[in-house]
């Protein structure tokens, strides 16, 4: 991607080769941010309440700019003179539309077959958890919630991503297997638990990483480092915490990934155009949504208003 730069009265901000970077002006060009392209949340252009026009660059996690101040929950301002503001909400949409990018899922990897479960002494064998857990970096004291966990999936399901992670109420008070597949998320406790808690995809609306601050907290309580996953269904959220943040990442995507599939499923079985479209719609907000790009209070009221325009919508 080709670098587009902004020349502002404070800094100069430019986009390309995956990076995003923040200059001082000056001949010593001062570094004030540079981050790659997927550790962004989202960039905005907004008006203050003193009438300045500023980007404000948001990032995913709670990674230090260079001058030391903490960017989560923070944004990084640039600010712009009114003249560069048609510049400015270009260069803004580009950086937007390229962090999508970083976010999607290949859909056709993996295989989303079902494969036959082989039989062993230990019950069946499934190729699909086998991959999934050999992918997760944390497997203490899982091994009985890895064989629950080929006994569980069904003959219409595909294991995507699995992570060991703590439950936090409504979904359980306990730490166990975490486990995405096209149908369901499934949570399996390790130890003495004897239950299962499951949410089918279709009523999942979204998923997105947490975590903690420097000092320890976050909405989640987790401890120092740690991260976790929020999984909203409309009209609650399911969370867990876990300390291996790519495990982590790969099971927010995961969620994603399949309530996507979900939405683009049911929009190209859709005969009317006007149907279809709207479905469109719905994709497009719940992984605005699920990128923090759009927040909980907008994604409720979108998302009412675009069930309600269905044919025989409520």
């Amino acid at each position: 991607m080709d670098i587009v730069e902004l020349r502002t009265p404070t800094a100069i901000l430019r986009h390309g080769r995956g990076r995003l970077t923040v200059l001082r002006p000056g001949s010593d060009g001062e570094r004030v941010l540079d981050v790659p392209v997927s550790d962004l949340l989202k960039v905005r252009l907004n008006r203050r309440a003193d009438d300045a026009v500023v980007i404000e660059i948001y990032l995913r996690y709670p990674t230090p700019v260079l001058t030391g101040v903490p960017a989560d929950r923070t944004p990084l301002p640039v600010l712009i003179a009114e003249h560069d503001v048609p510049a400015a909400a270009g260069i803004v949409d580009r950086i937007n539309a390229h962090i999508l990018t970083t976010q999607r899922i290949d859909v056709a990897a993996p295989d989303l077959q079902p494969p036959v479960p082989a039989w062993g002494r230990g019950g069946p064998m499934r190729a699909d958890v086998d991959r999934a857990t050999d992918r997760m970096r944390a497997r203490r004291d899982v091994k009985q919630a890895i064989a629950a966990l080929h006994r569980c999936v069904t003959s219409d399901e595909y294991v995507l991503e699995t992570a060991v992670m703590t439950a936090h109420p409504p979904a359980g008070a306990d730490t166990g297997l975490l486990a995405v597949t096209t149908e369901r998320l499934l949570f399996i406790p390790i130890g003495e638990s004897r239950y299962a808690h499951e949410l089918p995809i279709p009523v999942v609306t979204g998923a997105r990483t947490t975590v903690a601050s420097a000092t320890g907290s976050s909405e989640m309580t987790v401890g120092r480092d740690s991260t976790g996953v929020e999984v909203h269904d409309g009209s609650r959220t399911l969370r867990f915490s876990g300390a291996d943040r790519a495990d982590t990442e790969r099971v927010t995507c995961a969620v994603n990934f399949a309530v996507r599939r979900e939405s683009a499923d049911g929009a190209t079985s859709a005969a009317d155009p006007g149907v279809a479209q709207l479905y469109s719609e719905w994709e497009l907000l719940v992984e605005r949504h699920s990128l923090g790009m759009v927040d909980d209070a907008q994604f409720q009221r979108y998302g009412r208003g675009i069930l309600r325009s269905l044919p025989d919508g409520n």
